[in-house]
């Protein structure tokens, strides 16, 4: 008989109560982890912002501190004229209307790569030169109109009176060098071990002109009509000639020639969807003509602090960067998280 009702108990099932408790406790369990999933996918989803909005800001920074780094490189004293505009000083800051308005800097200086090279020797009171540009025609490339302020080999700041409309010509300027710039253009392909260049232009060459020809240092020792005749090392008894090979066009001794720009910086807003207006932090060059250029977007503030010091001004750049889309439980700036980077910057050429 204790068999059987030990039996009888063992095939018990779970009681409603046990099962609506089991329920409750599932229910309870897939709740929490849900909440625990949608928590961090949304701490993903904010943070995945925010480093957009650090990463916009960080490439505009490094773009602008590079152009403050340069600023006046290139720059004669007192006014110059480009696209129009009359600068006198390297910097212009022009602060927002109200405290929450973003500033307007601009800069003026030689920030691009050079617009062309020496393609013949230059001498010391020359008031022409031969320049061969690595893109556009000279006279768009030195076009008076936007700007025609030249800095030759990055020593002497000059303007330009005439320029041809063709990629190699002759720029005259509107005074003498008061230095002598030996260089050329190679006019066929010289191999390893050669003692013999053959050059576009011999024109102005001397003996005992030292010259570079890719990581060559030459000493010339005779020109000819078209060719130079050159040694590597004079201290060994046997000429080596040169090291590398290099084809023809390779600039000999290359002499650069950059032209005088101003650039912009500010802070416009992209409309074309009024409902999500974007923010952007845009470089104008006054030369160039790509207006209004976008570095990042989403950039919300950008405040330009000098600050004299030791002599040379020191400059504190802020930018204000913001998420891509509002969160709506962020009750400040209008619902968008922003982040700011700041950087200072001591300029050299001023």
């Amino acid at each position: 008989m204790r068999r059987k009702e030990e039996f009888e108990v063992s095939q018990r099932g779970l009681t409603l109560i046990e099962l609506m408790v089991a329920l409750a406790i599932c229910f309870i369990v897939i709740g929490a982890v849900y909440r625990a999933f949608t928590s961090q996918q949304r701490t993903y989803a904010i943070q995945d912002q925010v480093a957009e909005a650090q990463q916009n800001a960080r490439v505009a920074m490094n773009i602008l501190m590079r152009d403050l780094w340069m600023a006046g490189h290139g720059k004669p004293e007192g006014d110059v004229v480009i696209s129009g505009e009359t600068y006198r000083h390297t910097i212009q800051i022009r602060k927002g209307v109200n405290e929450e308005d973003p500033d307007t800097i601009i800069v003026v200086g030689c920030f691009a790569s050079p617009k062309g090279y020496l393609t013949r020797t230059a001498d010391r009171d020359d008031t022409q030169i031969e320049v061969r540009s690595t893109g556009n025609e000279l006279n768009k490339i030195f076009d008076s109109a936007k700007s025609n302020y030249i800095f030759i080999g990055g020593m002497e700041k000059l303007r330009v009176s005439a320029a041809p409309g063709a990629t190699k010509g002759i720029l005259t300027l509107n005074g003498p060098l008061i230095k002598r710039y030996p260089t050329g253009v190679l006019s066929g392909p010289v191999q390893k071990g050669a003692t013999q260049i053959p050059l576009e232009s011999t024109n102005g060459l001397r003996a005992g002109d030292v010259l570079f020809l890719g990581q060559d240092r030459l000493i010339v020792r005779d020109v000819g009509t078209d060719t130079i005749t050159i040694d590597t090392d004079p201290d060994l008894a046997a000429n080596q000639g040169i090291f590398g090979s290099y084809p023809a066009g390779t600039f000999v001794n290359p002499v650069p020639v950059y032209r005088l720009t101003a650039v912009e910086y500010s802070v416009k807003i992209d409309v074309e969807d009024p409902e999500r207006p974007i923010p952007f932090l845009s470089r104008n060059d006054k030369v160039e003509g790509n207006l209004n250029r976008r570095l990042a977007e989403y950039i919300d503030r950008l405040e330009v602090t000098p600050d004299d010091q030791d002599d040379r001004p020191l400059y504190t750049i802020r930018l204000t960067a913001r998420t891509r889309v509002r969160d709506p439980d962020y009750l400040e700036n209008d619902g968008f998280r922003t982040r700011v980077l700041e950087s200072q910057v001591k300029l050299r050429n001023l």
